[in-house]
Order: C-alpha cells, then structure tokens, then sequence
C-alpha cells in the first residue's frame, strides 16, 4: 500500500494538469533600454521577458553596471558564504557515503552520466549560441536577471563580482580570446570538483539567480517563476513545468532557497543518475 502511494503521489505530481497550471500570464509591457535597477519596470511574467530579450545585444560592457553602482554591501556577499558553506557540507556529505564508488571509477566526473550534465550545462551558458563560451555569454546572463529589476543595487554588483571572480578561477583572464569549447569545459569543471576547495565554491552564484526572480520576496519560488528563471537562460514554459515538476519534492508548488541552492550545487557534484536534480538546468541532451 505504501509503494501504491508514493507511485499515486508521484503521477499527481507529474499530471499533465499540473504542468500546464498557471501558464495564463499577464499583458505584455514594452520595455526599452538599459536602466538602473532602481528605475526598470519589473519584470514578473515570462511573456514580459520574452519581449524584453529581444531588444537585448549580444555585446554586453561590463562596466555599464560597475559604474552604475560603484558602492557595495559587504553584508550580503558574507550572507551568501554562509548559505554556500552550510549547503557544501550537506552535499559533501551525501558525496562522501558514495567514495568507494568514486575509487571503482576512478577520480570524480569520470561517468558518462555526469559528463552529459556538463554538456547541458555548457549549452545553457552558450546564451548567444555561438558554440563556445566567453566571459560575453556570462555578462548577458547577469544583465537578463538585473534587467528583470528585482535586485538591489548593491546585490546587483556583488553579482557581476561573484560571475567575474568565477570566470576568472575557472577559465582565466577576461579576454575576447578566451572561448570555451566543450571539451574545455568538461575538463575545467571536473578539475574543480576533484579539489576540495575548489569544489565547496561550485554554484556560489545561485543565490542571485534565486534572488532575481523571486520578485515577491517570499524565500519561495512558484512555478510562474521558475518559467521566469528558464526564461533568463534561454529555456521554454514546457521544460520549466517538467523539471518544476519534478524537483518539488513535496508537492506543495513552491521551491525554498535553501532547496534551489541545494539542488543547483547537486547538479555539479553528484553522479547518481536517481537524484532529480539532473533535472536543475532542463532536460539533458544526448552527450
């Protein structure tokens, strides 16, 4: 009775009904031009977003933040270590109970499984679709979700900062040479989780991916939300339902930011293929 149970709570949760929930959306408005955080309309339904993107220029200046908000709040980057250290040592325990797995296949990331992750991974950071990411994908990432209005200022900052010092350790200097092909990726991102310290800073940038579209400020995204989240990397209402889907656990329509960090920095280190986190990034292409 039991497995009856679960398997009846599982196809509620996973019900064609509860997919296409909530996809009437509000009317669209017009959007134009780079403004101050302070001063943008709010962007709060995906069919705002849509329109909004396409007045966006693939060449993004860094600097047009950097100067719009030269002052920063120490306070909240020291609020996100926190949240990224408590959520490194559950995850790092989870990885742990699975280290004789790791010494049968040899050093972290070596599965086809994981890999294919990175895959998908890579080609949601490609924003501009070129095949390759530079540090440009990585700067129009953060201008879609600051575009959006819901960051403060000096949060704003702080996450350029934090995409800025990612890129940086990860790929190198910030140049207009500095592509990264797949292959490149996958080596980049399997070196980071095979050093422990390296590893414990795997998804830092979440917070402000949460942050963005949570533009009601209740800790909880919903789904209309999380359709927001994939419309800002460049996924469709169909693949954010599935994957909403699935990753809310519990079934009550809401995801915490305590579960969103958790589940984002699980897509990075995990390599078993029944964690419903592989479903973080959307669907997985075929490596």
């Amino acid at each position: 009775m039991a497995a009856l149970a679960l398997i009846g709570r599982w196809l509620l949760r996973s019900s064609p009904t509860r997919i296409e929930r909530n996809f009437a959306i509000e009317s669209v408005s017009y959007l134009n031009g780079f403004l101050c955080p302070t001063q943008l309309p709010r962007v709060s339904t995906a069919a705002q977003l849509s329109q909004f993107n396409q007045q966006d220029e693939v060449t993004y200046t860094v600097n047009r933040i950097t100067l719009l908000y030269p002052e920063q709040d120490g306070r909240l980057l020291g609020q996100t270590s926190d949240q990224e250290e408590n959520n490194s040592d559950s995850d790092e325990e989870y990885e742990c109970e699975r280290g004789k797995h790791y010494l049968k296949c040899g050093q972290r990331g070596d599965s086809e499984f994981w890999r294919r992750k990175m895959c998908t991974l890579h080609r949601v950071l490609d924003i501009n679709r070129d095949g390759v990411i530079s540090f440009d994908d990585f700067g129009l990432l953060v201008k879609r979700f600051t575009d959006l209005g819901h960051l403060s200022p000096a949060m704003s900052v702080e996450f350029l900062d934090v995409v800025r010092l990612t890129w940086e350790e990860q790929f190198g200097p910030i140049t207009t040479y500095n592509l990264v092909a797949a292959e490149q990726f996958l080596t980049d991102m399997q070196h980071r989780l095979n050093d422990k310290d390296l590893r414990k800073h795997l998804g830092r940038f979440l917070f402000y991916l949460f942050k963005a579209v949570d533009y009601d400020h209740t800790g909880h995204l919903d789904l209309d939300q999380y359709k927001l989240f994939f419309h800002c990397l460049g996924l469709g209402d169909e693949n954010a339902a599935v994957s909403f889907a699935v990753i809310d656990k519990n079934g009550d329509g809401l995801i915490s930011l305590n579960e969103f960090v958790h589940l984002g920095r699980q897509f990075f280190l995990t390599e078993d293929e029944t964690k419903i986190s592989k479903f973080f990034w959307g669907p997985l292409i075929n490596h």
